[in-house]
């Protein structure tokens, strides 16, 4: 989906009135919120950025069912079950989207596989290989080319899965990443939900990748003083013990 067309659709969605809802309540339609996971460090600033964004994405939704109709159908990226189990996989994986899954199930949505297992597991194997530190171009090329078309199938099986399940004048939600090139059911119409924090986030990693690499810097301890020589001990001079005193007997005469 273009950027321009994207945030268009955003901006629609915040000007939606009640009234104004009627006319989006007949047919099939659908919320795609783009799929972010949190960073390793929880106390960091981007940790915070993924909290709000979250919150966000949860008013959004919120505020979407109360002016056209509640989500009655889920669906994850990486989730290959439906219901409780699938609900769990994501409790694993990702603990902002878990929690507003979790928060819609309660409400009665119902959590959809959207993949295949079988589709998921070769598209991520291919990618554990583009991991490795391979040397030959034409190794490369050949496994990028393969990682490519199971990513290809994964999408179109997410498609059809949504087509397929999506029923007349329901309202579905896609959690998915942003990068992918899914083409949705042509009588589906999408809401793309951005909120602002979507855009510090990918502003503050642009900046965090565009920034010099800092060098360590070794503190630097100030030289030991090396101790300064001692003098030889003045020697005391020798006392003189004084002479014994010779005593001389008187003899008696």
């Amino acid at each position: 989906m273009p950027k321009e067309k994207k945030k268009k659709e955003s901006q629609e969605l915040g000007k939606i009135e009640k009234p104004e809802a009627e006319k989006f309540q007949k047919g099939r339609k659908l919320i795609f919120v783009p799929l972010l996971f949190a960073p390793y460090d929880s106390e960091s600033e981007l940790q915070q950025l993924h909290d709000k964004y979250w919150q966000q994405v949860k008013e959004q939704i919120e505020n979407l069912e109360s002016k056209l109709m509640n989500v009655t159908r889920i669906y994850h990226e990486f989730i290959c079950v439906d219901g409780e189990e699938g609900v769990k996989e994501i409790e694993h994986m990702n603990a902002g989207s878990y929690d507003i899954v979790k928060n819609l199930v309660k409400k009665g949505s119902a959590l959809m596989a959207a993949e295949s297992v079988e589709m998921l597991t070769e598209f991520m194997d291919w990618n554990r290989c583009l991991s490795a530190r391979l040397t030959n171009q034409k190794v490369i090329t050949k496994i990028y080319e393969l990682y490519s078309e199971a990513q290809k199938n994964r999408e179109e099986w997410i498609g059809k899965a949504i087509d397929l399940t999506l029923g007349e004048d329901e309202f579905g939600l896609l959690i998915m990443k942003d990068s992918h090139k899914l083409q949705f059911p042509q009588n589906v119409e999408v809401f793309y939900v951005a909120p602002p924090s979507l855009d510090e986030i990918k502003r503050f990693v642009r900046d965090m990748k565009s920034a010099p690499p800092q060098a360590d810097k070794k503190e630097e301890k100030p030289a030991a003083k090396k101790p300064a020589a001692k003098k030889p001990a003045a020697k005391k001079p020798a006392t003189k013990k004084p002479a014994a005193k010779k005593t001389t007997e008187k003899k008696e005469k």
